[in-house]
């Protein structure tokens, strides 16, 4: 064996016998920890014995939280602590070792010694509370549109958009997302016709944008006659049930969420039927419309700079002036004519830090903020 492979055994077994030391930072990342938590579980013994695994995982990853959770946490916050980490306790706990385990009186506990990422955690636990803030809170309009066939139940059309259009809004609500005026009922159906009838999702996310929302969620619902059959004797018409969902960021036409779910041909029930292909799409809708929020916050995002008042050379210096910020990449003219330029750019930060730094360019004067957008008035040359 020469020096160099000599060398390399030594260091290996170093390393080994750091990790059987327990010196957890070298073998598990700094970012874990141990924590030894009991579950419970009933019934047969097999079922007993994964539940109280699953629920002594469950309470290990609680006491992680419990590590971030303060006295300022909001109920909507829990809420999605509760839909988003404790129901997926699992994805947190890196390994778990089984310290012990017994069966009495038809119940079965399970203590365990596990290790949780708390950087994950971490990560999750700021991603439910903080990216909302960091995006301005975006208010958000549902509309839901019902297409159904003439040969279907009377009144499904108002009662299955009513219903859908109740639940989503009641599960958004749940994640802490801000839903404008549930007033606008005039509003909401201009928008529906809109939607419905020839115009395009990008006019329809401008009315939202103007009636206040930066989000706008557009769902159909589609029911279609396929025949009829025989139900205890009856004739009953049957109908297959369809329904999309779409996220679109009004400020942009941004599309941050598609969806579409069917169901096999039905009869009675449709209203419950088409609740739940809303209900789950709806969760894949708030999971993507976050996730997209994430990499918005925490990468560099898109935003648009409306200039006014700006000749053709005082654009350019504003831009070169826009080139020199802090966090700023790529900046590219979309448009500009009659003195009105459209920018997009490319910013490490949220649209409150841009704003800012904006304001600080002489040239310029922010005057309005509005979903992924700043306003800026050029300044009078003295």
């Amino acid at each position: 064996m020469n020096h160099f492979s000599y060398r390399n055994v030594l260091l290996l077994l170093a390393a080994l016998l750091v990790c059987l030391a327990g010196t957890a930072p070298l073998c598990h990342g700094e970012e874990s920890k141990e924590i030894v938590a009991t579950g419970m579980g009933g019934g047969d013994r097999a079922k007993a014995r994964d539940e109280a695994i699953s629920d002594a995982l469950r309470k290990a990853v609680e006491q992680g939280v419990g590590t971030y959770i303060t006295s300022s946490t909001t109920v909507e916050q829990m809420m999605l602590v509760e839909d988003r980490i404790y129901s997926e306790s699992r994805g947190f706990v890196e390994s778990y070792d089984i310290l012990s385990e017994s069966e009495k009186d038809g119940v079965y506990a399970v203590k365990i010694r596990a290790r949780v990422s708390m950087g994950k955690l971490k990560d999750e636990l700021a991603a439910i509370g903080i990216i909302m803030k960091k995006k301005l809170n975006p208010r958000v309009m549902v509309i839901v549109r019902s297409r159904a066939d003439s040969r279907d139940f009377p009144g499904f059309d108002h009662e299955g958009s009513r219903s859908a259009e109740n639940l989503i809004e009641s599960m958004m609500l749940a994640k802490g997302f801000r839903l404008v005026d549930a007033g606008q009922t005039a509003r909401k159906r201009r928008l529906a016709a809109m939607l419905t009838g020839r115009g395009s999702a990008n006019a329809a996310a401008k009315m939202a944008k103007d009636f206040g929302a930066e989000i706008l969620v557009d769902v159909e619902i589609k029911r279609q006659f396929v025949d009829n059959r025989n139900i205890l004797g009856r004739s009953m018409p049957f109908f297959t049930n369809d329904v999309r969902m779409k996220a679109i960021e009004t400020d942009s036409a941004r599309l941050l969420y598609s969806g579409f779910k069917t169901t096999p041909p039905s009869g009675g029930n449709a209203t419950g039927i088409v609740e739940t292909s809303a209900r789950k799409l709806a969760r894949e809708m708030m999971d993507a419309v976050l996730e997209q929020w994430k990499k918005d916050v925490y990468q560099a995002g898109t935003f648009r700079i409306e200039v006014k008042n700006a000749d053709f050379a005082k654009l350019n210096r504003i831009i070169a002036a826009i080139k020199d910020l802090r966090g700023m990449g790529p900046v590219h003219t979309r448009s500009f004519a009659g003195k009105e330029a459209d920018l997009e750019v490319s910013f490490q930060g949220n649209l409150n830090e841009l704003a800012t730094r904006l304001s600080g360019i002489k040239d310029i004067e922010v005057t309005g903020l509005a979903g992924t957008t700043v306003t800026v008035e050029a300044r009078d040359s003295k």
